[in-house]
C-alpha cells in the first residue's frame, strides 16, 4: 500500500478518470508541504523544515527528494553522519542523481573523506556526462574542464580555471591558447586587468608556469566583480548560498510543480450610491482591513491628490498639488508655495532612506520635497529633466528604491538612487522608445521589476533581463493612461487602459471592456478581497467587482513600522517590498501605498516575506490570512560579538568588539568622521571562561548585516589579589578615544543614594550588575536618541580631595547612518555624548567631563576619572547625564589602589574560520541589550551581503597573529573565527583571575547611506587618508595580485541568494 499516493498522483497527470478530486487534494497537499519545507530550510528554520519533511515523508515513503532534503537539514546543523545516513539513503533511491551526488560529495569532503569524495562525484560524471554541475565539482581534474569549455565556450570562470591547470602541468602553449580566447571574447577590460593579462603572457613566453599562474589567479580576482564573471559562475556551479544547496523539486514523483489555476470571470457593476459630481478631487484611503474612507480635497485648484503618511503617525493623509503650484495635506500644512505653475505629478519617495517619505515633485522642474522629520519640507534640486508618470521602482534589484518617469521628448528617465543619498539620472533604459505614459510591476513573476507603457496609445511591457536590458512585447489596446493590477486574483499582474473606455488586459490572454472614462485609482473599496476602481471623469462613481473571493483567493498586507523610539522606516513601509510563495507560484510587489493586495489563485500562501525599507527582513511560513504585519525590531549592525566556550561546547555571549572603527558611518547628512583607533579590548569575567583540555575555546561571530575586518586577536590574563576587582575602559570616545589602561581598585564602593531626572530614588536599580537596568526615560522619534535624562548618585561621606573614578556598566542601543541622516535634518535634538558633572555646593553643578563619550556596545564598563579637587565641598554628588539611550545596570566608584596584579601574556594556538549560522536574539524586557543565543541557532540567508571577496573557510591564524600589518580576516554574516588559546597554569593562591580580550580591525554595515555599503571594497588599512581613499593609496598587502587573495581571500559573495531565497 506504500506505492498507492505515488500511483495516484502519477495516474492524474495522465488523466485517470475517477478520484480526480481526492488526488487533486493530495497533490496540493504534497505541494504545499515541499514549499513550506523549502520555505523553513531557506528561513533557517531547520526544526520546522524536519516536521514538514517527516510528513512528507508518510505521503511520499520512496521519494528522494524527502531524504535528500533531511540531509541538507542535518548538514546545515553540523549533523554531518545523520547528513551522509540521509543522502545515501535518496541514493538508493535514484542511484547517482546530480543534485543528491553533490550534496553527498559535500558531506564527504566536510568530514575529510576526499577519496570518497571523489568517487560518488566520479561515478554521477558517468551516469550524467552532460552535468556541467558535476563536472565542475571536480575541477581540480584538467579533462573536465577540459568538457565544460567544449560545452560552453563563453564561459571565463571555466576557462580561467582551466588555464590555471594547464599551468599547473606547465602546459604552456594551451594555456596561451586560451588565454587569447579570453582576449577575443573582450572580457578582459580595464587597466589593472589588462596588466595581468599581460604580466600573464610575459612569464608563459619566460616559462615561468608559477609566476604566470599566480599573475591568472590575479586575473580571475579582477574579473570576479564583473557580471560576465557571476553569469559565467552561476552557469557552471549553479545558484549561490550557504553550505548544502536544497533540492527545489520532487525527484521521482511526476506531481506538477505548480497546480492550474481556473480562469475568472470578472465582472464591474457601477454603485450608483457613490456617484459624486466632478467637481472636487477625490481620494479612497485604505486605513486598515477593515476600514477605509473617501477623502474630497476642498482646495478648487487641487489637479493631483495621491495617499501619504506624511508625518508618520500611521495614519494616511491625503497630499494634493495645484495648478497654481502648491503642495499641501488636506486639511492640514502648506509643504510648497505655489510659484503660478500647474503641479504635474507627486510620488512618495523616501530618497534619501532614512525613515520618513519624501516627495518627488513635478511642476516646472522635477525636485525632491525633502521630509525633514516634523512636519517641515526642504526643497532639493535634482539633475533631472522634467518627468510626468513617476513611479518608484528598484530596477536593479539592490535594495536601493530608484524613479522611473517620461521626459519632456517622450524618453524614459531613471533616477538611480546610488545610496548615501546620490541620485543620478540615467538615460539609457529603452532609450529608442517614445511613451505617453507607464507603470511598473512584476509581470512575468520572476521577482525583477518590470515597466509597461503606452505607445501610440497602445500596452507594451518591458521585461527585466536582470543585466540593464529590457525584452519588450507588444500588449495591442488604446488608451492615455496605463496602470496594473491583479485584478482576477490569479497571482499575475493584469493591464488596465483608461481612455474613451476602461480596457482591462488579462494576464491569462482574454481581455474586457468597460464603458466608462476617466482617471482611475485601483483598490479594494468594499475591502472584500478583490480590486475595484474609483473612477473620476465626467463624474465620481465606484465600480465594484462583483462576487466575494474565497479566502485561499487573496491576501491583504498592511505593514506597520515601530515609531515610539525607534524610527528606522517610514510608518507605512512604502519603498519595502513584499514577496508571497503559494501553490508553487511566486509573486512580488513594491510598496507603495498602506495596503498591498495580492492575488493568490486559489492557493493559500505558504510562506511572505518582506523586507522593510531600511532593508531588514522578516518572514512569516504558513502565515494567516490578510493579518498586519508589525516590525519586528531587528538590529542590523552593532559590530561583531564576542564567545566562549562551555564546559559542554556550547556558547556563551560575553560583548561586542570593535565600536571604535566603523567605516563609513555618518553621524549626519555629509559627515564621516575620521576613525582615530581600530584596537578595542574588553574584560572576559573568571567565570565567563574556562579551560577544557588545556584550551581556552573563544570566538568571533558576526551575526548582523555587516563585513568584519580583523587584523589581529590576542589575550592576556591578569591575577589579582583576592578582594580586588579589575577593569578596563570600554567606552567610545570622538575624536580622542581613550587609550588602554587597566585599572585594580580594592575598595569599589557603592553610593548612598541615587535619582533620575524625575527625582525617584533608583539606588536599588544600580546597585549589582543583575539585568535589573536604570532606563525609564522619554523616547524619542529615532532609536537611539531619547529626551535628556540623568542619574545623579550621592557617594555619601568620602573625602573630596581623593581622586575618585566612577565605574559604571550598562549598554547603548545604538543609532545608525540612517537615523543619523534623519535626525540631523529637522529640529530633532541632536545626539550628545555623556556629560558629567560635579555639585557646585551652590544648587548648581560644574561640568568636569563635558564629553565622556558612551558605552561602546553591550554589557560594558565605562571609568570615568573624576578630577582630582573636582568637589569643593562635602557635598559628594556626581550628575551622569545624556540624550543617548544609555541603560546602566551598575554603578559604582572607587580610589585608586596600589594592589599588585601580574600580566600574563597567552599563546594563540590556533583560528579557524567556519560558517555558524545565526543565533536568535532575544531580551529579557525592552531596557535590555538583544544578547544571541548561540543554543538556537537560524541557518540560510539572513542578509543582503555586501559584494566581494571574503575569507575561505579553514585556518587563519597567518592573518590575525604576528601583529597589526593590513593581513586580515574578512567575515561575512553567519561566520565564526573559533579562537583556541594555550592555557595556562591556576593562579597562585590569593589570586584571582580575569582575562583582557584585544581585537584589531574595522566594521563596516550594509545601511543604505553608509558610505560604499554595497561592497566588501574599498579595503580599509591602517595608514588610510581616510574613508574612502584615493585608489592609488591601496597598499600592495591589499592588490589582487598579493599572494593572500590567492590563498586566503578566495570566497566571493553576492547579495544574489537573499534577494533569491523566496524564488
Amino acid at each position: 500500500m506504500k506505492y498507492s499516493l505515488i500511483l495516484l498522483l502519477a495516474c492524474t497527470t495522465v488523466g485517470c478518470s475517477g478520484n480526480d478530486s481526492e488526488s487533486h487534494n493530495a497533490q496540493q497537499r504534497a505541494l504545499r508541504n515541499r514549499t513550506l519545507a523549502l520555505a523553513y530550510i531557506d528561513s533557517g528554520m531547520m526544526a520546522e523544515a524536519s516536521d514538514k519533511l517527516a510528513e512528507l515523508e508518510i505521503a511520499l515513503p520512496d521519494e528522494a527528494f524527502v531524504y535528500a532534503n533531511q540531509g541538507v537539514v542535518a548538514l546545515r546543523q553540523n549533523k554531518l553522519e545523520e547528513a551522509g545516513t540521509l543522502l545515501e539513503k535518496a541514493n538508493v533511491i535514484l542511484p547517482n542523481q546530480p543534485e543528491v551526488a553533490l550534496l553527498r560529495g559535500e558531506v564527504a569532503m566536510l568530514t575529510g573523506n576526499f577519496t570518497q569524495a571523489e568517487t560518488i562525484l566520479e561515478e554521477a560524471i558517468m551516469a550524467h556526462p552532460e552535468n556541467i554541475h558535476l563536472r565542475w565539482a571536480r575541477k581540480v581534474n584538467i579533462e573536465h574542464l577540459r568538457v565544460i569549455v567544449d560545452s560552453i565556450p563563453e564561459n571565463i570562470v571555466a576557462r580561467l580555471a582551466l588555464i590555471k591547470e594547464l599551468l599547473k602541468e606547465e602546459n604552456f602553449k594551451d594555456a596561451k591558447t586560451n588565454l587569447d580566447v579570453l582576449l577575443a571574447q573582450e572580457v578582459v577590460q580595464g587597466e589593472q586587468a589588462q596588466g595581468l593579462f599581460n604580466g600573464a603572457l610575459a612569464q608563459i613566453q619566460a616559462g615561468q608556469a608559477r609566476v604566470a599562474r599566480g599573475q591568472v589567479i590575479g586575473l580571475d580576482n579582477v574579473l570576479k566583480p564583473t557580471r560576465a564573471w557571476q553569469q559565467s559562475l552561476l552557469e557552471v556551479a549553479g545558484p549561490p548560498g550557504t553550505i548544502g544547496h536544497p533540492i527545489r523539486a520532487f525527484i521521482n514523483t511526476p506531481i506538477p510543480q505548480r497546480l492550474p489555476t481556473e480562469i475568472k470571470t470578472v465582472k464591474f457593476t457601477k454603485d450608483v450610491t457613490s456617484i459624486k459630481p466632478s467637481n472636487k478631487k477625490r481620494v479612497l484611503l485604505v486605513e486598515s482591513p477593515e476600514q477605509i474612507a473617501l477623502v474630497e480635497v476642498e482646495n478648487q485648484f487641487a489637479c493631483t491628490v495621491i495617499p501619504i503618511d506624511w508625518n508618520n503617525d500611521r495614519k494616511v493623509d491625503v497630499l494634493y498639488g495645484t495648478t497654481n503650484g502648491v503642495v499641501a495635506i488636506e486639511g492640514g500644512s502648506i509643504l510648497l508655495e505655489g510659484n503660478g505653475e500647474s503641479i504635474v505629478a507627486l510620488t512618495p519617495w523616501d530618497a534619501d532612506q532614512d525613515g520618513d517619505l519624501d516627495v518627488l515633485v513635478t511642476r516646472d522642474s522635477t525636485f525632491l520635497l525633502q521630509n525633514n522629520g516634523d512636519e517641515t519640507a526642504n526643497i532639493r534640486k535634482l539633475d533631472s529633466p522634467i518627468l510626468k508618470s513617476t513611479h518608484i521602482i528598484d530596477i536593479d534589484e539592490d535594495g536601493a528604491v530608484d524613479v522611473v518617469g517620461i521626459g519632456q521628448d517622450g524618453k524614459l528617465v531613471l533616477l538611480k538612487n546610488e545610496r548615501s543619498g546620490v541620485i543620478n539620472a540615467d538615460y539609457t533604459v529603452l532609450p529608442n522608445v517614445e511613451m505617453e505614459d507607464l507603470t511598473v510591476g512584476d509581470f512575468n513573476n520572476d521577482g525583477w521589476m518590470d515597466i509597461a507603457y503606452l505607445v501610440s496609445g497602445a500596452a507594451w511591457i518591458a521585461e527585466n533581463n536582470h543585466d540593464s536590458s529590457f525584452s519588450t512585447r507588444r500588449i495591442g489596446g488604446s488608451g492615455a493612461t496605463i496602470e496594473a493590477a491583479d485584478i482576477d486574483n490569479d497571482t499575475r499582474l493584469d493591464l488596465l487602459l483608461s481612455g474613451e473606455q476602461l480596457e482591462i488586459y488579462f494576464a491569462n490572454g482574454t481581455t474586457q471592456t468597460i464603458d466608462v472614462a476617466g482617471t482611475m485609482q485601483i483598490v479594494d473599496a468594499d475591502l472584500d478581497g478583490d480590486v475595484d476602481l474609483a473612477m473620476s471623469g465626467t463624474n465620481f462613481a465606484i465600480w465594484h467587482q462583483d462576487g466575494t473571493p474565497a479566502e485561499n483567493e487573496f491576501q491583504k498586507i498592511i505593514l506597520e513600522a515601530i515609531l515610539e523610539g525607534g524610527q528606522r522606516n517610514n510608518a507605512l513601509a512604502v519603498g519595502g517590498f513584499v514577496e508571497v510563495s503559494a501553490g508553487g507560484t511566486y509573486q512580488k510587489h513594491l510598496i507603495t501605498g498602506p495596503l498591498t493586495h495580492i492575488g493568490l489563485g486559489g492557493h493559500s500562501a505558504d510562506a511572505i516575506r518582506i523586507v522593510w525599507p531600511n532593508g531588514v527582513p522578516q518572514e512569516v511560513i504558513e502565515p494567516v490570512p490578510n493579518q498586519i504585519f508589525t516590525e519586528v525590531q531587528i538590529l542590523k549592525g552593532s559590530c561583531p560579538f564576542l564567545a566562549t566556550s562551555n564546559e559542554d561546547g556550547s556558547w556563551e555571549f560575553v560583548t561586542d568588539l570593535l565600536w571604535r572603527s566603523p567605516l563609513g558611518l555618518k553621524i549626519n547628512a555629509q559627515t564621516v568622521p575620521p576613525i582615530a583607533a581600530t584596537q578595542d579590548w574588553v574584560k572576559v569575567r573568571s567565570d565567563q571562561l574556562k579551560a577544557r583540555d588545556g584550551i581556552y575555546e573563544l570566538a568571533v561571530t558576526a551575526q548582523l548585516w555587516e563585513t568584519h575586518f580583523i587584523d589581529e586577536v590576542k589575550m592576556i590574563a591578569i591575577d589579582h589579589q583576592v578582594g580586588t576587582e579589575i577593569f578596563v575602559d570600554e567606552r567610545f570616545v570622538a575624536p580622542v578615544p581613550p587609550s588602554y589602561k587597566l585599572y585594580e581598585y580594592n575598595n569599589v564602593q557603592v553610593p548612598v543614594g541615587a535619582t533620575d531626572q524625575h527625582g525617584t530614588d533608583v539606588l536599588q536599580i544600580i546597585l549589582e550588575r543583575d539585568n535589573k537596568r536604570l532606563g525609564g526615560f522619554e523616547k524619542g522619534p529615532y532609536q537611539g536618541i531619547g529626551k535628556h535624562h540623568f542619574v545623579e548618585l550621592n557617594l555619601g561621606d568620602i573625602d573630596p580631595q581623593l581622586q575618585i573614578d566612577i565605574i559604571a556598566q550598562g549598554w547603548i542601543r545604538p543609532t545608525d547612518t540612517s537615523i543619523n541622516v534623519a535626525s540631523s535634518q529637522g529640529s530633532s535634538p541632536a545626539p550628545k555624548a555623556l556629560e558629567i558633572s560635579v555639585a557646585d555646593g551652590k544648587g548648581g553643578w560644574n561640568i568636569v567631563i563635558p564629553n565622556a563619550g558612551f558605552p561602546a556596545g553591550k554589557l560594558k564598563t565605562s571609568i570615568f576619572e573624576i578630577p582630582k579637587g573636582s568637589f569643593t565641598t562635602n557635598e559628594c554628588r556626581v550628575r551622569i547625564a545624556t540624550n543617548l539611550e544609555i541603560y546602566w545596570d551598575r554603578i559604582a566608584f572607587a580610589t585608586k589602589s596600589e594592589a599588585t596584579v601580574e600580566t600574563i601574556p597567552i599563546t594563540l594556538q590556533s583560528a579557524d574560520l567556519g560558517y555558524m549560522g545565526f543565533p536568535y536574539m532575544t531580551r529579557i524586557d525592552d531596557d535590555a541589550p538583544n544578547i544571541p543565543n548561540y543554543n538556537d541557532i537560524r541557518f540560510g540567508q539572513a542578509w543582503r551581503d555586501l559584494e566581494g571577496y571574503y575569507t575561505r573557510y579553514g585556518p587563519v591564524e597567518q592573518l590575525v597573529s604576528g601583529g597589526v600589518d593590513d593581513r586580515y580576516v574578512i567575515m561575512n554574516a553567519g561566520d565564526a573565527m573559533y579562537l583556541q588559546f594555550e592555557a595556562l597554569d591556576p593562579p597562585k593562591d590569593g589570586y584571582i583571575r580575569d582575562y583582557i580580550f584585544f581585537s584589531d580591525g574595522w566594521v563596516k554595515d550594509g545601511d543604505w547611506n553608509t558610505v560604499d555599503s554595497r561592497t566588501v571594497n574599498p579595503l580599509p588599512f591602517h595608514t588610510m587618508s581616510g574613508y574612502p581613499y584615493a585608489p592609488e593609496e591601496r597598499p600592495a598587502e591589499l592588490l589582487p595580485s598579493h599572494p593572500d587573495w590567492q590563498e586566503y581571500h578566495t570566497r566571493y559573495i553576492t547579495p544574489a541568494p537573499f534577494r533569491d531565497v523566496l524564488k
